[in-house]
């Protein structure tokens, strides 16, 4: 089992060119610092690797340059994986390829709406959003929908889901002063 311990800071030694970021992915504000160190450090980022405290599942290569492994995973095949990283141009990385449907029954399957709603939204019967579901769970290797949301956290962090039309608007602030009678 991986050990984790949260840093704060980091040094880079002077002169690196690359490096590969390892991160805790159930730490608390991992969102808001993947983003962070993504952003500022992207083009001397080798890879970042996520750990994800889930059940054991194979390393899933969400981007060219974002990896998630398990904290389960045996630390000989993570010891393997930081040495693939570093031998290898991180263009022999190949993410997973989801259709347009898969990646729409994805997205709104995350933001939790229901299979029925999700069918309801993008035209699908409710049968083939549930084999979306269960495809998305084999192409990822993960074995939990907590794993999907991590991923989905990563791949849908700039997007937004729009609400139902049907659902009621919020009402108008009414000045109560006037309504009395």
């Amino acid at each position: 089992m991986l050990s984790i311990k949260p840093v704060n800071r980091f040094t880079l030694q002077q002169g690196k060119k690359k490096c590969i970021f390892i991160i805790d992915g159930s730490s608390e504000g991992f969102e808001e610092y993947y983003e962070s160190i993504r952003t500022h450090f992207y083009n001397m980022a080798s890879s970042f690797v996520i750990i994800n405290n889930s059940p054991n599942h194979p390393p899933v290569c969400i981007d060219e340059k974002t990896i998630l492994i398990s904290k389960s995973a045996a630390i000989d095949s993570f010891y393997k994986l930081l040495d693939f990283i570093h031998l290898h141009d991180r263009r022999l990385f190949s993410p997973v390829r989801l259709s347009k449907s898969e990646y729409a029954v994805f997205q709104h399957w995350c933001a939790g709406y229901t299979a029925e709603a999700i069918a309801d939204i993008i035209g699908l019967n409710k049968k083939s959003v549930l084999n979306s579901k269960s495809r998305l769970l084999n192409k990822y290797g993960v074995q939990d929908k907590n794993s999907l949301l991590l991923i989905a956290k990563i791949i849908f962090k700039d997007s937004v889901i729009e609400e139902f039309d049907s659902l009621p608007k919020p009402a108008a602030d009414i000045n109560m002063s006037n309504s009395l009678i």
